[in-house]
């Protein structure tokens, strides 16, 4: 496996279409997916621009997080950035899925000098608000469980106005009550089974799954998770566009919105998809962002 140090530690990370440019990196979503499921993608839009992915600090093929230190948002930025300098990459775009998407607004905010544009699949830019939308998504199911915990958990959600990281246990609760898989991974198009094969496992144990927990934890102690990131976009004024996923509640209505109206934001709609557009319409996800690519430079 590849690996790279960023600040002392073992960073798995993948490279595709070395010798091409425009220079890509993919920030993924969970907290804690990694770029696991990204491969395939990676490859294909490897074959025109050069695609960097990796898995985030204390994520699967990475390394663990000490139980004592300290892991956040800030300091994930920071490990972009060194990893960007020690690939001597000067520039690059940033693609963030779904939590990616917050991390890939604030790495751009915080290093905009090295940043060309941002492409945002399924973000989630305003936690509580994708929370609150999730929970809506869900309530047809929650309710048919006929589990007045659940039930109220779901209406809390919709109603409550956090103020704090609450609304991260509350959701991932919520969602513990979900056992359709399509729909607790917020699928349209294709069955979990069908998502599952899209991608490689080979190598992969159950202790690095186990590393996720760790990572998810301290970005929730951190509590930036759950900041809103669409005021910071608009500061931001970087040609952006939004993969957005007709199906995927995670990217709220309200931030599809927001984004519309940014001078320098385009939508491109995915009809068939939820929240991973870049499997269930692979073919047109590739084409599009390498039409956005075209023009890094």
């Amino acid at each position: 496996m590849p690996f790279i140090k960023i600040s002392g530690k073992n960073i798995y990370y993948e490279i595709y279409g070395e010798n091409n440019a425009p220079v890509l990196v993919y920030l993924h979503g969970g907290p804690g997916a990694s770029c696991l499921d990204f491969a395939n993608t990676a490859k294909s839009l490897g074959e025109q621009i050069k695609v960097v992915s990796f898995d985030q600090y204390g994520v699967l093929r990475s390394d663990e997080i000490n139980e004592d230190e300290l892991y956040t948002m800030d300091i994930q930025t920071d490990m972009i950035d060194e990893m960007r300098r020690k690939l001597n990459i000067k520039r690059w775009s940033v693609l963030g899925h779904s939590y990616g998407g917050s991390l890939a607004v604030f790495y751009a905010y915080k290093y905009p000098d090295f940043v060309d544009k941002i492409i945002l699949e399924c973000p989630s830019l305003d936690f509580t608000d994708s929370a609150k939308s999730i929970a809506a998504y869900l309530s047809e199911y929650i309710y048919n469980l006929g589990d007045k915990t659940a039930i109220c958990l779901c209406e809390k959600i919709q109603s409550y106005n956090y103020q704090n990281s609450d609304v991260v246990v509350d959701i991932l609760n919520l969602l513990e009550y979900v056992k359709d898989m399509e729909l607790r991974n917020y699928l349209h198009s294709i069955s979990f089974e069908q998502y599952l094969s899209s991608f490689s496992t080979v190598g992969i144990s159950d202790d690095m799954w186990a590393k996720t927990e760790s990572h998810l934890l301290k970005l929730i102690e951190d509590g930036a998770m759950t900041k809103n990131y669409l005021p910071v976009l608009k500061k931001l004024n970087k040609s952006t566009l939004l993969l957005e996923g007709k199906y995927d509640p995670a990217c709220s209505d309200n931030q599809v919105v927001f984004i519309n109206n940014l001078p320098n934001a385009s939508i491109v709609e995915f009809e068939n998809s939820g929240h991973f557009p870049r499997i269930e319409e692979s073919e047109k996800y590739v084409d599009t962002v390498l039409r956005f690519a075209s023009t890094m430079i």
